[in-house]
């Protein structure tokens, strides 16, 4: 479908491939473009019940190119203004991300750093081969950090924790990374796949609408006073109720099987 975000959905689940892999995976404006577009299709895709973000060659992501084209990178010199304004323009795809009405899943392998792991960070669910390594990474190129990356890993990690990860700036293996919320848990190289993929499967096959009001949950919960998420709960939940995908829960439970959701 396109150059550097390598998109297809099959079953239930779109796969979008960072698809640099004689880069590693370093990160363009083009390919934060593509990938943006490709998340909006996945989000208007009724078809799709769950995002998997992952790497081509055996990285995830080593961050943004520095040593590439010129006019392949976000941050070029042109001027001050034009350069904020690209970052800002590519810098839309972690909302996207975060706020995505479809379940994302990061599958991560060796190299995620930067603003690679940027975009990992901002998906719901991240899960890492033993071997892969994690690192902050912009104080390293004098760079403050961007793409997200103190609020993610703040969410992620904890105030303490993403202090020190952002300040040190040490590379973090993914049983490191996953002790401290990085990642979700980081399985063997060997089994990785198989594990991935039957929770993504899991996924897949849950009720739409309930997974879609269990995230608008989860991200209220961080910003609405307890007052007020209570009653946005409450819509979600009735919501819910009213669908046909309850009485399906329902009809399957009763009849020993496994449900069929619609999303409707």
């Amino acid at each position: 479908m396109t150059d550097e975000i390598s998109y297809s959905v099959d079953a239930g689940i779109a796969t979008m491939t960072l698809n640099r892999p004689d880069r590693r995976n370093a990160i363009t404006y083009t390919l934060l473009t593509e990938l943006q577009n490709a998340l909006t299709s996945a989000a208007g895709d009724e078809s799709v019940r769950v995002v998997v973000l992952t790497g081509a060659g055996g990285n995830f992501s080593v961050g943004r190119d520095q040593s590439g084209d010129r006019s392949s990178r976000v941050v070029r010199g042109d001027s001050q203004q034009e350069d904020r304004t690209r970052l800002l323009d590519v810098s839309r795809v972690i909302p996207t991300l975060v706020q995505h009405p479809k379940p994302t899943v990061a599958v991560i392998r060796g190299g995620c750093a930067g603003a690679g792991l940027s975009l990992a960070l901002a998906c719901d669910l991240r899960y890492a081969g033993a071997d892969a390594m994690f690192n902050t990474a912009f104080l390293g190129a004098g760079m403050s950090g961007d793409m997200g990356m103190a609020w993610l890993l703040t969410r992620a990690a904890g105030t303490s924790k993403a202090r020190e990860l952002m300040l040190l700036s040490e590379r973090i293996k993914a049983d490191r990374a996953a002790s401290f919320g990085m990642i979700h848990e980081a399985f063997a190289e060997e089994s990785l796949e198989a594990r991935t993929t039957e929770i993504i499967q899991r996924l897949s096959v849950s009720a739409p609408l309930a997974v879609r009001g269990a995230k608008l949950n989860l991200d209220s919960a961080m910003s609405r006073p307890l007052s007020e998420f209570l009653m946005d709960e409450a819509d979600r939940l009735i919501t819910c109720a009213y669908s046909e995908d309850v009485e399906e829960a329902r009809s399957a439970f009763l009849e020993k099987r496994v449900p069929h959701f619609t999303g409707r």
